[in-house]
């Protein structure tokens, strides 16, 4: 009887380990993978130099770094230019694009300008229609109101960055009811202005009122230097003249 050949073993000729270069790669993309910032992006292949691209909303389109101590990269279109900014990790792009986003979401531009240029906004004779304008006792008082109250505290500030807080301050700073009236109908009137021209974009910045904290709390009368030098504010009584008997 013939004896039946001994099996051969096979020889595997793949090896079970992945290739470096696969590694390389995969470790770079989880490098470079986007986080739950970008999540809600759609992602996209680069048009020009390969690498992930990540779309949002606002037609804001974000390039993540390549390395791992690469640059994350945004780009988008802002009152009619291209605009750009980087950051040094997710993170930081994150709060670059908060700004950003609010900007563009309510389509106002001007809100990286300063609050001078905002109130010369307002106060411009030609942001209003002929038969709407200001006559010319109203346009004094309005800037005369901004002059006083209003450039001081946001003229040097971006738009983007004046708060409830810097209004509540120019109204505050009337020392009378009335006064307080007058600066609280120009802030309603500038916000309402400035949020149709795009410079600001939070209604709520003119719900502010004119506090009578100083009224309710005025100032101590100061004493006189002669009593000051006595050591007593108290007026000293004069003597009682006394008849001889």
């Amino acid at each position: 009887m013939a004896q039946e050949a001994p099996a051969r073993a096979k020889i595997p000729t793949k090896s079970p380990q992945p290739a470096r270069g696969r590694v390389a790669r995969q470790a770079k993309s989880s490098r470079t993978a986007p986080g739950r910032m970008l999540a809600s992006g759609t992602g996209r292949a680069a048009t020009r130099g390969g690498g992930p691209v990540i779309e949002l909303e606002c037609g804001i389109t974000v390039y993540p770094a390549r390395e791992e101590q690469g640059r994350w990269r945004v780009v988008w279109h802002e009152n009619g230019a291209r605009q750009q900014c980087e950051a040094a990790s997710e993170e930081k792009l994150a709060a670059k694009l908060a700004k950003v986003t609010e900007r563009l979401e309510a389509d106002a531009p001007n809100m990286t300008l300063r609050g001078a240029d905002l109130i010369a906004f307002y106060l411009s004779p030609d942001r209003l229609p002929a038969q709407r304008q200001w006559s010319r006792k109203h346009a004094h008082t309005q800037r005369r109101l901004c002059e006083r109250f209003a450039a001081p505290a946001i003229g040097a500030v971006l738009c983007q960055h004046i708060t409830t807080g810097h209004m509540q301050k120019i109204v505050s700073a009337a020392s009378t009811p009335g006064e307080g009236g007058r600066v609280q109908g120009m802030i309603s009137a500038l916000v309402a202005a400035c949020l149709e021209g795009g410079y600001l974009a939070n209604p709520r910045l003119a719900r502010v009122h004119w506090q009578a904290a100083a009224a309710r709390f005025p100032r101590p009368r100061s004493a006189s230097p002669a009593s000051r030098r006595c050591g007593s504010t108290q007026p000293r009584s004069r003597p009682i003249a006394t008849s001889a008997s």
